[in-house]
């Protein structure tokens, strides 16, 4: 009997040693050990933002430096020129009325009283001279087709136009006034300031700003344009 017990015994012992050899212990770890592991642990593709809190990368905010200007720095403003404009050109032409274009004419009565002489320029086209005439006495300088004209040089004007090139200066006494009129005003206005940037001295360049309606609409006399298409 006991030599039964004691080999009883002995099987007993060696089923608990192979069970211990299976069954590796538990690690007693300390919770302080445990968070320094977990934290220590790398961390792919996570973001750990400034509230210590842990999320995936393509939610986290950038974190990026940003440097401010000074306050009082002011980026310099652009500001656009528009050239020929009343606001851009300190040049200001002198405006004639019907009045003063009309008393300006030459006329054959020996008691018709003297005035400066005038120069007066149509920069219509000639096909529309053609069908409404022209004031008496102007020529006609076709501003859109001819736009070089007041650049060219006394022969080549001459040359191209057939009459002298308008000078303001070989008037007898006091220089002539050039006055500039189209059918509105518009292109009148735009061939004075081309004089003035071909040379002419702005004093002796005006702008007839009512030009033909104007001249129309109060009676004015007509002259047949009998010139030929430039």
């Amino acid at each position: 009997m006991a030599s039964a017990s004691s080999s009883k015994i002995q099987r007993s012992a060696i089923v608990l040693s192979s069970a211990a050899v299976r069954t590796p212990a538990r690690s007693t770890v300390s919770p302080a050990a445990a968070l320094h592991r977990v934290i220590s642990a790398p961390t792919r593709g996570l973001v750990t933002c400034p509230q210590n809190r842990t999320l995936r990368s393509r939610l986290a905010p950038p974190c990026s430096l940003q440097t401010k200007s000074a306050p009082n720095t002011k980026s310099p403003r652009q500001v656009q020129t528009r050239w020929n404009s009343d606001e851009a050109s300190p040049i200001k032409l002198r405006e004639w009325g019907f009045e003063e274009i009309n008393a300006a004419l030459p006329t054959s009565t020996p008691t018709s009283p003297t005035h400066k002489p005038v120069i007066l320029i149509d920069v219509r086209e000639p096909a529309e001279l053609k069908g409404t005439g022209i004031i008496p006495s102007a020529v006609c300088i076709p501003l859109a087709s001819q736009g070089d004209a007041l650049y060219l040089t006394p022969d080549e004007f001459e040359t191209r136009f057939g009459f002298p090139k308008p000078d303001p200066a070989e008037s007898e006494g006091e220089p002539a006034q050039m006055v500039f009129y189209c059918k509105a005003g518009v292109r009148a206005k735009a061939a004075a300031q081309m004089a003035v940037q071909a040379g002419y001295n702005p004093a002796n360049v005006g702008v007839y700003m009512g030009s033909w309606l104007d001249w129309e609409r109060h009676g004015g006399k007509v002259e047949k344009w009998e010139g030929d298409d430039f």
